[in-house]
């Protein structure tokens, strides 16, 4: 059996554009949180920082995140939004307990 992953993602807008990114990662999750293996897919925006989202996405295994990053909605959204982010860190974890 496999354990599922964890990712966090923390995503950075460019100044000014912290509309236009949220509005891209809305239309990213529906389908997302469709896909076969995913197990948790939710948006938040920092309290104190709102150029800055952070993506909780949980997995059933690598492969569903593999198959998640060539999927077509994350493909459009890297395209029409990249241009407006700053930074995009990713932190990949397994639950231990």
């Amino acid at each position: 059996m496999t354990t599922p992953l964890t990712l966090i993602a923390t995503i950075t807008a460019l100044p000014g554009q912290a509309e236009a990114v949220e509005a891209g990662l809305r239309q990213l999750v529906p389908p997302s949180q469709a896909e076969a293996g995913c197990l948790q897919y939710n948006l938040h925006r920092h309290q104190e920082l709102p150029n800055r989202f952070i993506m909780v996405e949980q997995w059933q295994d690598a492969a569903a995140l593999r198959a998640h990053q060539q999927t077509a909605h994350f493909l459009h959204f890297g395209e029409t939004c990249g241009s407006l982010l700053e930074q995009v860190d990713h932190q990949l974890m397994q639950r231990i307990l």
